[in-house]
């Protein structure tokens, strides 16, 4: 697996559209990186399709039955030990989205890009819930430790990576930049002082349901996004669903579910109350990625922040 570092080039007669939202003012600079990096590829970008468009970016390829994924920032080392992780994890039958074979990483400009197979998706997420989840999650620690040396997971690390981006400026005030960065440092040392019931080992360290796809060839559930992949404590992929339950689900049995199926109840974790604040931390970096562009996105930030700093319990609009 190679990396490559094409010239830029500007758009040329390549369309691309976008099913994420058809109104939103997507990022110029995609259309840009991605004609770029299927050149040097060897891909063919025609009809190109934004489909996903969040803390990543995810752009259908039709004519080559595949997508890229464009991630911001210096993620090169840390997108090799993402696909060497997930072809390890495809070998033990694990099940998730794979990449292409013999494409390695695309670095443009400040973007890394990555292709997979493009798996179509139903129109309901029907059977994509906390249960599955808990089970894929479950059969993840279960697995024995890669080969591969994975980085150890450093809680908070992209919401600190946005909020000292200089294009935050303008939608996040200094105060407001101020505290989260002091949050996050006394988040992490309160973390680190932790001893973890379930232990450390491989973590997806996103392990939301949003992640869930299927494969409708094989009518099997994956668990995609693998860029947070890392050797932390176990518990930092159980908590989402507890997050989820709290601000964004009507469901009183969504945590429930999860806890039955992996077999902890992570309520009772000594670190709950923090796992669970980091993850509302969490939650600001994607609004704050699109706030600038967006209103709806810079209302989100604004809610999720003050309620951050209120500590209410109050529910969230997702994304």
């Amino acid at each position: 697996m190679t990396s490559r570092d094409p010239t830029p080039s500007s758009p040329g007669s390549r369309r691309y559209s976008s099913r994420d939202d058809p109104q939103r003012d997507h990022d110029p600079d995609l259309y840009m990186i991605m004609d770029s990096a299927c050149a040097a590829a060897g891909l063919d970008a025609t009809d190109a399709e934004i489909i996903h468009d969040y803390s990543n970016t995810v752009i259908r390829l039709p004519a080559e039955d595949a997508v890229a994924r464009v991630a911001t920032g210096d993620r090169l080392a840390r997108t090799h030990t993402m696909l060497g992780v997930v072809r390890w994890l495809s070998s033990q039958g694990y099940p998730l989205p794979v990449p292409l074979d013999d494409i390695g990483v695309v670095v443009v400009t400040d973007r890394t890009v990555t292709f997979w197979r493009y798996y179509p998706q139903p129109d309901e997420r029907t059977g994509l819930d906390s249960a599955v989840l808990g089970d894929l999650v479950r059969r993840l620690h279960q697995l024995p430790e890669p080969s591969i040396p994975l980085p150890r997971w450093k809680p908070l690390r992209s919401l600190e990576r946005a909020v000292a981006a200089p294009e935050t400026s303008s939608v996040l005030p200094i105060e407001d930049r101020e505290w989260l960065l002091t949050r996050i440092t006394r988040l992490r040392g309160e973390f680190d002082a932790i001893e973890w019931p379930l232990g450390v080992g491989l973590i997806h360290g996103d392990a939301w349901a949003g992640n869930l796809m299927w494969d409708q060839t094989t009518s099997t559930v994956m668990l995609g996004d693998w860029d947070s992949v890392a050797c932390g404590p176990r518990e930092v992929d159980l908590i989402p669903s507890w997050h989820a339950a709290r601000r964004y689900r009507t469901d009183p049995d969504w945590a429930r579910r999860f806890a039955d199926r992996y077999g902890y109840d992570l309520a009772a974790s000594p670190g709950f109350e923090l796992l669970m604040e980091m993850r509302d931390l969490v939650q600001l970096s994607g609004p704050l990625r699109h706030a600038r562009r967006s209103p709806v996105h810079a209302q989100a930030l604004r809610q999720r922040l003050d309620g951050s700093r209120a500590r209410d319990l109050g529910r969230w609009r997702e994304f």
